[in-house]
Order: C-alpha cells, then structure tokens, then sequence
C-alpha cells in the first residue's frame, strides 16, 4: 500500500535523495522546501514560522500520515574548514541554526502529531549529526549543541507520543558525499576520511520506515571509515 510522507528539506542533499527514492517506491511524498524540489510535490514553506508550519499542516489537510521526515538542516559559515571561528558568528546565525535544527522539528511534531496517528506504523525520523554524540563534539558550537539536543529530542518525544504509538529515531550521521561535502573536500587535501555514500543514507532511512509496528531502532549511528594513507 502506497504510504504517505512529509519530507522537511527535499530540495538537495540527503532530503533530495530520499524524497527521489520515495517516489520512486510510488510513495506520496510532500517535499517541503524553501528552494523548488524536484521529487514529490513541492510544498513552499519556512518551518521556522508559524505561517509555514500551518502551511504544512494546511497542504495535508487530514491525511493520514505514514511519516515525519525532518532532514533539512543549517550550520555556521565556514563550519567545518580550518576557517571557522566562534567569535565570529553572529548572534543571529547561532539562533537560526538552533531554530532550524531543535526548535523546528518539535514545533512540526507537535502540529503533524494527530496525522501521524491515524496511520498503522508512524514514525518520526529526526536526521542527527555525529557531532551530537557523546565525545564527538566539534568546535561549530550551535551546531554541535543543537544536534546533540536533537538526541533529547528523540528520547521525550518517543515518551511524549507513546500514547498516539507514534516510534521516534534518528540517524546521527558523519560527513555524508553530497555534492557540497565532495565540493569542500576537493579544497581539504588533509581530509583523512571518505564521505559515506548517499546510498547508504537512503538505505538507513527505508530500512526504518520499513520495520515493523513491534520495534523501531532509537539510534542509528553512521560514521565515515578513515581512509588508508601510504607514506612515501
């Protein structure tokens, strides 16, 4: 039976890549996006509004839905380049990450709850970051605690929704070979690690959205292998 999703940040990356895959399984994907999104129905909103979460809930109206995918994502200029520097982002820089990578994804939980609940198996599936984990921190400071909040996220809203048996995970991910990752990397010839392929992203993803009612992987953990350097 086809199912039905709502997909935050369809437009590139890894939401692009799952939203194409969605599809392509004749799944019904609502693509929400600021930029246009090739896959599914493209669905204009800002989910740091009011306006544009209840544009969300207004493009759904009362269908059931099968899934919340939160995947869209920002992070500080410069982030993860010998470049970055913490006194140098500006206040509202570190409140647009935190509201778009913690605020948010309660705020769309809390609205799409009763949607998720009328379908068989719902689940909310949160994308993390390796930078959330325990000693993996990295210096982007407002990304690193908003993704590692993201954990907190996952655990309270799955005490939060038990009662609507709404399962909630999320996939804490290292550097994912996305176009822009491949294009940075191109300029960091001391990058020691090789990306983790879309591929095995999208597989993750199904790989939740398809178990079973009985249970549901709380974290799923993605971390690149180090590349192998020979001295000469």
């Amino acid at each position: 039976m086809d199912r039905t999703y709502v997909l935050i940040g369809g437009s590139r990356g890894i939401g692009q890549a799952v939203a194409q895959q969605l599809v392509a399984n004749g799944d019904k994907v609502l693509s929400v996006s600021r930029s246009e999104s090739k896959h599914g129905t493209w669905v204009q909103a800002d989910v740091t509004t009011d306006a544009g979460v209840d544009h969300i809930k207004n493009q759904l109206g009362d269908t059931p839905l099968d899934a919340l995918l939160i995947i869209a994502g920002v992070w500080e200029e410069n982030a993860f380049t010998e470049n970055y520097d913490f006194l140098a982002s500006g206040r509202d820089e570190i409140r647009k990450i935190i509201d778009v990578n913690l605020v948010a994804p309660i705020i769309l939980a809390h609205a799409l709850a009763m949607n998720l609940s009328q379908a068989s198996n719902p689940i909310v599936l949160l994308m993390g970051s390796t930078s959330g984990l325990d000693n993996y921190a990295s210096c982007e400071v407002a990304y690193t605690a908003s993704k590692f909040g993201l954990r907190g996220v996952r655990q309270s809203l799955e005490i939060a929704l038990q009662p609507l048996d709404i399962s909630v995970s999320i996939i804490n991910l290292g550097d994912v070979a996305t176009p822009e990752v491949l294009e940075d990397q191109k300029l960091d010839d001391k990058s020691s690690n090789a990306p983790i392929p879309l591929a095995e992203v999208v597989r993750s993803v199904q790989f939740i959205l398809n178990t079973s009612e009985d249970c549901i992987p709380s974290e799923i953990n993605l971390i690149e292998k180090c590349k192998h350097i020979v001295k000469k």
